[in-house]
């Protein structure tokens, strides 16, 4: 009989949420680069499937050679899903809006970091609270149900 893999063994990473004063991506990432010498560069967005719709998420992603770290920064709300770009549906105005990680809904961004062997409060960020950071707000990886949307 073939081994079922475990939720550890595909979940191999963290994530934090940050909660930023700029809800336009492009302005949080402008402010991170020149801010904390990071280099985070847009890739193509995740695109999840829930309810019928494909949602897509800005993705952001930022190699740490020196650290051997991988970051991706996801916008915790989507842009406009597959079916919102071709028409007009009143019904989504009262429906509760899609959040990529509930554990973090009041946060605007997730992180996402892959490579780091240690626990998450020993995670040091290339990136701190600032004037334009509000929160960053740690949750252990087993506590999030919906981290496998982020397996990728």
């Amino acid at each position: 009989m073939a081994d079922l893999l475990l939720y550890d063994d595909w979940i191999d990473f963290h994530l934090i949420g940050v909660n930023s004063i700029y809800s336009t991506s492009t302005q949080f990432i402008f402010h991170l680069n020149s801010t904390f010498d990071t280099h985070f560069q847009r890739i193509k967005d995740l695109d999840i499937w829930l309810d019928d719709h494909t949602y897509y998420f800005e993705t952001y992603e930022w190699l740490d050679e020196a650290n051997k770290i991988d970051y991706h920064i996801i916008k915790n709300i989507p842009n406009q899903s597959n079916s919102q770009k071709n028409e007009v549906d009143l019904t989504n105005l009262f429906k509760e809006s899609i959040i990529l990680v509930p554990n973090y809904k009041d946060c605007n961004y997730i992180v996402k970091i892959s490579g780091w062997e240690d626990d998450l409060q020993n995670l040091s960020l290339p990136f701190t609270e600032k004037d334009f950071i509000k929160v960053i707000k740690k949750t252990e990886i087993d506590l999030i149900s919906t981290a496998d949307r982020l397996v990728f």
